[in-house]
């Protein structure tokens, strides 16, 4: 078969954190693009778009369900198109979208230059990209609900930096396990540094802490999180907790002990 007359199917991913959307510059094809490539013999596309995030950038994405997806379709599906991949033929693309904690990326050497973006203006970049980078922003669960997610992804996954990286730099944290273990803080605590250390400490010291969502709910600058916190041997409970948001950052959060 000729180089132009190949065919594979391929998938890409848009993430998203804090309101912006990745694409980077592709090195062979010289234009920008979300990160993705072909899907391997036995994967599914959203287990490809997994991958390739992942490779691609280092990132580990959560993959929501879309509004108005048809039943089975899978989580984070914005969209389909063809295009001519230069000398790997036409892919037939899975288009995904997925939540990121951070807006740090390990680059692979297939990305000259990347950027964080809220629009393709200034951007080269094909026509469908421009499209998708609008459907990328506003698929799935609201930016608060997101930012949510991406929160409870950081602290499960044990990345400190990126759960820092959801926080704004003079952020206050209050909890009733602040009070009872550091008296001195009255239970609040402010800034990243002191949010790094507290968490820090709850990481090394409960290495099987996780917590497992069961409501968020959004509104007015706020998502409202209600999870089961399960840390063996301790017998599992229901934990609330609210973030405040403003300029795509979380200024504060709360902690109430169920």
């Amino acid at each position: 078969m000729e180089s132009n007359d190949r065919r594979a199917f391929s998938a890409s991913v848009f993430a998203r954190c804090n309101g912006r959307v990745l694409l980077i510059e592709h090195r062979r094809l010289r234009t920008w693009l979300p990160v993705g490539g072909e899907i391997e013999p036995g994967e599914t596309p959203l287990e490809a778009a997994r991958r390739e995030l992942f490779e691609e950038t280092g990132l580990t994405g959560v993959f929501h369900p879309v509004d108005g997806a048809v039943d089975g379709a899978p989580l984070g599906l914005i969209g389909y198109e063809e295009h001519q991949a230069g000398s790997k033929g036409l892919h037939m693309n899975f288009v995904f979208v997925a939540d990121v904690a951070t807006d740090q990326i390990v680059a692979n050497d297939e990305i000259v230059q990347h950027r964080w973006v809220t629009s393709t203006d200034g951007i080269a970049c094909p026509t469908n990209v421009r499209e998708l980078v609008l459907l990328a922003l506003h698929a799935g669960p609201s930016p608060l609900e997101a930012m949510a997610t991406a929160w409870l992804a950081a602290f499960n996954g044990r990345d400190l930096e990126g759960l820092l990286a959801l926080y704004a730099d003079d952020a206050v944290h209050t909890s009733p396990k602040l009070r009872d273990q550091k008296p001195e803080t009255r239970g609040e605590i402010r800034g990243k540094e002191a949010l790094r250390a507290w968490w820090r400490g709850a990481m090394d010291r409960l290495p099987q802490l996780r917590y497992e969502p069961i409501h968020l709910t959004a509104s007015n600058g706020r998502v409202f999180m209600e999870y089961e916190r399960i840390c063996p041997p301790d017998a599992p409970y229901v934990v609330a907790e609210v973030l405040v948001c403003e300029g795509g950052l979380i200024r504060s959060s709360h902690v109430f002990h169920g």
